[in-house]
């Protein structure tokens, strides 16, 4: 079974880290899961992110449009 080691624990074969997802045997696994040194670790599919979709210029709002000033020719 995998377990997700939650505190840091040491071994006759050295430490088992913070974070480190290990496979023991099942007498090992129960203690730490007693203890709460460890849980049950479940693998996940992962998730993309959704991509944000590119606009168009179809879509787009049309912009003001920044004209001369007619005005002060006439002048």
């Amino acid at each position: 079974m995998k377990i997700k080691i939650i505190k840091e624990v040491y071994t006759q074969n050295g430490w088992r880290r913070e974070g480190d997802i290990v496979t023991l045997d099942p007498k090992t696994t129960r203690y730490y899961l007693n203890k709460g040194i460890a849980v049950e670790h479940t693998e996940k599919a992962t998730i993309k992110e959704a991509k944000p979709v590119k606009e168009t210029k179809e879509a787009k709002a049309p912009r003001k449009r920044a004209t001369k000033n007619v005005s002060n020719k006439n002048k």
